[in-house]
């Protein structure tokens, strides 16, 4: 599938909401930066869309706000397939019932 933003976009944006999250909540990056064990200009480059900073960090930032957990939904759960054993297994067959 590809995406309608591009990754710079999309950085972008998410850098905008959580610099208006935090705005919201009337936190300082300072002080998010320094509860979140991250370096002031790390957490300014998050708002400011730098696509590179560290993953870690981005999760840091969504983790100040409550967002951590959202992350396992950006990707669904594989369903587990057949597998090869499976495939290659005789099927089980049942005896016929008795005549009468």
């Amino acid at each position: 599938m590809i995406s309608i933003l591009g990754e710079k976009e999309a950085m972008k944006q998410l850098g905008v909401r959580l610099r208006s999250e935090r705005l919201r909540r009337n936190l300082s990056q300072e002080y998010l930066a320094s509860v979140g064990g991250i370096t002031i200009p790390t957490y300014r480059k998050i708002e400011a869309g730098d696509g590179r900073v560290e993953f870690r960090h981005v999760a840091r930032a969504l983790g100040f706000f409550g967002y951590s957990e959202a992350l396992g939904d950006l990707i669904p759960e594989v369903q587990p397939e057949l597998t090869l054993k499976d495939l290659l297994s005789p099927q089980r067959k049942h005896a016929s019932r008795k005549k009468k």
